[in-house]
């Protein structure tokens, strides 16, 4: 599998993600102008052999410095943490009344990925959970996870977006049960929607694990702004289950045998490198999608 670098369909895709987030910050059409041709300069000069996830920090720094604004998406994320919660109580009765609770519950994490501003500027939780909590995964490598939940392991969680990680506390709560120790990793600082402890809070998860930051406020890891411990985290748990397009991005070369990528796809670029469509969901172990891309196949779904 080819390191995951910024592609044509990247560049108009990260420019949207600037409008949004200039729109979340400013009713100001000059100033959100302005904000654009800032970000279209910064890209024109911009390496774009590296990650796209990496690009989302600078451009979110250019609407914060111009407009102000050094959160936009705070309001959204209140409102999204605040939706999953009043949800919470039908998923739960899904998931407890069904004949594998686990699955139902990663079922359902994977379901909350839909509440991504930086890809999404649009959804609607409520509608968008129920659809995909009927459609199945595209690739399915849950089975082979639950086959390595082990007593005593350690898994670490790289939480994605708030609201999702309403969902993910429900999923950590049923993978504890297990007798794993769970470590939830989230943001130090605002980035588009993604979570942070605030939001880790509103989910009630400092109640049920370990939650840490992940020392920088950048798009899944950065490992040059990582907090010092986070790598040891990293490379010391035994299975990792990472959120997320951004996590997929800057992960997907990582070679730590027991790293899954739960996610719903949505960008044709991830779409084709994990070899599924648009809107699928999708449970991967790592390994397997490199396989699957050094034979330039989709993989299929192993259950």
């Amino acid at each position: 599998m080819r390191g995951m670098h910024v592609r044509p369909a990247c560049l108009p895709c990260l420019m949207t993600q600037a409008f949004n987030t200039a729109r979340m910050a400013t009713n100001d059409e000059a100033l959100q102008q302005t904000v654009l041709r800032e970000v279209a300069a910064y890209l024109e000069q911009a390496d774009t052999a590296v990650c796209p996830a990496h690009f989302s920090q600078p451009i979110y720094a250019i609407v914060s410095r111009l407009t102000g604004v050094a959160d936009p998406y705070a309001e959204l994320r209140r409102r999204t943490n605040a939706l999953a919660l009043e949800l919470l109580p039908d998923v739960r009765d899904w998931v407890s009344q069904s004949r594998d609770p686990l699955a139902k519950a990663l079922h359902a994490a994977a379901a909350g990925n839909v509440i991504d501003a930086g890809i999404n500027s649009e959804f609607d939780v409520r509608e968008d959970m129920q659809s995909l909590l009927r459609r199945p995964f595209a690739v399915n490598d849950l089975p082979l996870f639950q086959s390595r939940l082990k007593r005593g392991s350690r898994l670490l969680y790289l939480a994605d977006n708030a609201g999702e990680i309403v969902f993910d506390a429900l999923a950590i709560d049923r993978i504890q049960r297990f007798a794993v120790q769970v470590t939830v990793v989230v943001k130090s600082g605002p980035i588009i929607n993604d979570a942070m402890m605030e939001d880790a809070r509103a989910a009630h998860l400092p109640e049920l694990c370990t939650v840490i930051e992940s020392g920088s406020a950048d798009i899944g890891i950065n490992w040059q702004h990582a907090a010092p411990g986070l790598r040891d985290a990293y490379t010391g748990a035994d299975l990792v289950l990472a959120k997320g397009h951004g996590h997929f991005e800057t992960l997907r070369e990582s070679k730590h045998a027991g790293l899954f990528f739960l996610l719903k796809a949505k960008c044709p670029v991830v779409a084709a490198d994990i070899g599924c469509r648009m809107g699928d969901l999708v449970f991967a172990h790592a390994a397997l999608l490199r396989t699957a891309g050094a034979d330039s196949k989709p993989r299929a779904a192993t259950a």
